[in-house]
């Protein structure tokens, strides 16, 4: 009696609706004097902060969690076209992390955000509730194994081949659930009495998958 070795790969890729979105943003100006320059970005980071504790909650939300980093000062002198440098440019940005969990919310809080001096939209995270992606990447790693036990014992049923066993599984790992992306957003038309447009945000789909690495024997008698 022989002994067959056969070595697959699996793997197994889900697509899901986002469930929640993390926003990051900065607030940033400059200016000729440093001291106006931190006034104006200190002033732009309270109206943030404002509109986001208004609408805070750890578990309703819309806003369940914010964050707000240091004010980071600085300053450069810039060149012209000509190659002579500039008088002293100051500068003041602070980074600011939200996450709602209502979308709706989120695009008339980023159409709010025009109206901020400063105020700049970097990208959105896209992400599953933490307990719906623990609970997504168990059935998806899963269905990885599985993926593989059936890749071996096609090779196995080819060469007429009994049923084929375990030997060890290698995780090679999980791809990434969710990730930062453009605000993809389209402008409604603007409300009456100049308020800021409405916002119909596009959430990108979080795509969860594993990879696996599977050794597999099966006894043959010749």
């Amino acid at each position: 009696m022989t002994v067959v070795e056969i070595n697959v790969r699996g793997s197994h890729t889900v697509t899901l609706a986002p469930e929640r979105a993390t926003v990051h943003a900065t607030v940033g100006i400059e200016g000729p004097a440093p001291e106006p320059v931190f006034e104006a970005v200190a002033a732009g980071l309270a109206e943030v902060v404002r509109s986001l504790e208004e609408s805070h909650h750890a578990k309703r939300g819309p806003v369940t969690w914010y964050a707000v980093d240091q004010v980071r000062r600085g300053s450069h002198r810039p060149w012209n076209e000509q190659g002579e440098q500039l008088p002293l440019v100051y500068s003041a940005t602070v980074s600011i992390a939200a996450k709602f969990r209502d979308f709706d919310e989120l695009a008339r809080w980023v159409a709010w955000s025009a109206t901020v001096e400063g105020l700049s939209i970097r990208y959105v995270h896209w992400a599953l509730t933490e307990r719906r992606r623990i609970a997504v990447e168990r059935k998806t790693r899963q269905q990885a194994v599985r993926d593989a036990r059936r890749r071996a014992q096609d090779y196995a049923d080819a060469l007429d081949l009994g049923p084929v066993s375990v030997r060890e599984i290698s995780d090679t790992g999980l791809g990434r659930p969710g990730g930062p992306a453009p605000l993809a957003m389209r402008a409604a038309a603007a409300a009456p009495g100049g308020d800021a447009p409405e916002f119909v945000l596009r959430p990108e789909d979080v795509e969860i998958s594993a990879h696996v690495e599977a050794g597999f024997s099966v006894a043959h008698r010749r």
